[in-house]
């Protein structure tokens, strides 16, 4: 399995609370973390550790204010991996016809596999290491929906804004932890 090309400790992170979709009239790839968005990112700095490899996120602005505190931390950059990026409703691919269940699962399918590709890109830079990755609510319990299958676990509980989950890959298969909320 490509999965288990090299072990891999992956810290990810649904982006932090945001302006509200309703109250937002611009592009939502600019959308930007509420106040409380700001607090929950610099308390994660505490709560996931700055000993970190790689530091990655979706290309949106509210994902990447989520990690920006955690990479002034650990002294690195962020980037920007498309493969991280929100599904859109699950609309992909593009050219789905036919009844809606059927364009959905497709576009659930391809989001599991975009996001599989994510962390084998993150295998490949840091084999051994540790990285941190900032994602979107929709395509989050996706991907851990689909490693709790194919590693036949058990899926990992939700956690709300400010959590995270902790995937340690490894020649014994996958470990999942679910981080509630830092206190703020």
């Amino acid at each position: 399995m490509v999965l288990l090309a090299a072990p891999l400790t992956v810290e990810l992170i649904p982006h932090c609370t945001s302006v509200p979709r309703d109250d937002w009239a611009g592009s939502h790839d600019v959308r930007p973390l509420a106040e409380l968005g700001m607090r929950q990112a610099e308390a994660l700095v505490a709560a996931v550790g700055s000993d970190v490899d790689g530091i990655y996120s979706s290309p949106t602005v509210r994902c990447r204010q989520t990690v920006e505190p955690l990479a002034a931390a650990a002294g690195l950059p962020v980037q920007d991996l498309a493969e991280l990026y929100e599904a859109g409703d699950f609309g992909e691919p593009a050219a789905g016809t036919g009844p809606e269940l059927m364009v959905r699962a497709l576009g659930g399918a391809w989001a599991a596999g975009r996001m599989l590709r994510a962390v084998t890109l993150m295998m490949d830079a840091h084999p051994g290491g540790r990285a941190a990755a900032s994602s979107h609510g929709d395509v989050i319990p996706v991907l851990l929906a689909t490693l709790s299958s194919t590693f036949a676990i058990p899926q990992p509980r939700h956690v709300g804004r400010g959590g995270w989950y902790t995937l340690q890959f490894g020649p014994g298969g996958l470990a999942v932890t679910a981080h509630d909320p830092v206190p703020l």
